[in-house]
């Protein structure tokens, strides 16, 4: 079996750490999180070879229309291999690194040194049906929850007692869903990439998100300590989790609003956008009393008084919640009486009402009015 070097990186900034390394010590394969592109990660184990994807591209006048991001990186890897030796050292790269995002570098860096680019997780799109439409309303509200309570934490200075994140929540959806299962497929990518007897010689790298690094190293130091028993995954357990269920019917609005919500608490705007991508179909599909329950569910989640209304722990509200002449718990009920998880449905006409004059201000009084 190949050694394996294992990388976490940052979504949103252009690490190249791990890129230098593939550079550096020419490994045979590169597995990704994130593909390099629509057709890379449209499913998992698919493999880019630099020479076949340079010669139809850019030789054969690129007959299969490849995808714009990927014509990029094959013309910035063909320049790179053109540089003088050693790669990490030259012109190019230097000023590469600094332009370009870190998962960008590592696809350069790879067909540079002619390693296999293996997209190593499942498609999005399937993360994001299962996160719609396997947890229950209440368990992908509470799951909100956590996550708004989660960044109220963020926001505190780092030596506040109440700063300090605790682990997840044994039911947390999105950790169960998002990260945990990921973590899992990911492990199981490395290890075939491995495993592979008529690869070559040389090590493997992978390259994962930093909330999955923890998780992955977590599974494949489990597997070498084992011996190779601990964590193995059966054909059928595998295919489980890489199944996209159908989208749920019942509270079809209301769980796409809280997802849409959730994942902007925890995931970057282009990432959102890419999600409610994936479920457009969905959303148009939407009619009569489900688009209601979706605008309304969407304009209550996205609130100030609903992320407020999520936390919980009576320390950490008195840390981020101030209120004058009033209990804030009580003033934040009605919206914490809509949440499934509460034992509403996810939004009412009373609370979308109460939202909406609860949020205006009358200024007069400071312009002299009266």
């Amino acid at each position: 079996m190949a050694k394996v070097h294992l990388f976490g990186v940052s979504h949103m900034t252009n690490n190249f750490e791990a890129a230098e390394h593939i550079l550096a010590t020419k490994p045979r394969s590169v597995v990704v999180e994130t593909g390099l592109c629509k057709s890379h990660q449209a499913h998992r184990g698919v493999c880019f070879n630099f020479q076949e994807l340079f010669t139809a591209i850019h030789m054969t006048g690129n007959p299969g229309g490849a995808e714009e991001s990927l014509q990029f990186i094959t013309r910035v890897a063909h320049q790179l291999r053109l540089e003088e030796k050693p790669l990490e050292k030259s012109p190019f790269w230097a000023q590469m690194k600094t332009q370009l995002p870190a998962e960008a570098l590592v696809y350069a860096a790879a067909f540079a040194v002619d390693a296999r680019l293996v997209f190593g997780d499942r498609p999005k799109e399937v993360t994001y049906r299962r996160l719609v439409s396997l947890p229950t309303l209440a368990e992908l509200d509470e799951t909100f929850g956590n996550q708004s309570a989660r960044n109220y934490r963020l926001l505190l200075p780092t030596d506040h007692p109440q700063a300090k994140i605790p682990p997840p929540a044994p039911n947390d959806q999105f950790e169960k869903i998002c990260i945990d299962e990921r973590d899992v497929i990911l492990a199981h990518t490395i290890r075939e990439e491995a495993s592979l007897a008529d690869a070559g010689p040389g090590a493997v790298v992978a390259v994962v998100g930093s909330d999955h690094l923890a998780g992955v190293e977590a599974r494949w130091d489990a597997f070498v300590r084992s011996g190779g028993t601990e964590g193995a995954l059966s054909a059928a357990e595998l295919d489980a989790i890489l199944a996209a269920p159908e989208t749920a019917k019942e509270d079809v609005g209301q769980r796409l609003a809280i997802m849409q919500r959730l994942l902007g608490l925890r995931c970057t705007e282009s990432l959102v956008g890419d999600a409610m991508q994936a479920l457009d179909d969905d959303l148009n599909k939407l009619v009569g009393d489900e688009i209601i329950a979706f605008n309304a569910t969407s304009e209550l989640y996205g609130s100030a008084r609903m992320l407020l209304s999520c936390v919980e722990d009576e320390e950490l509200r008195e840390a981020v919640i101030g209120g004058f002449k009033c209990d804030m718990a009580d003033v934040l009920k009605p919206a914490s009486d809509v949440r499934p998880s509460k034992g509403g449905v996810g939004w009412s006409e009373e609370a979308i009402v109460w939202l909406r004059t609860s949020s205006s201000v009358d200024l007069a009084p400071l312009s002299g009015g009266d």
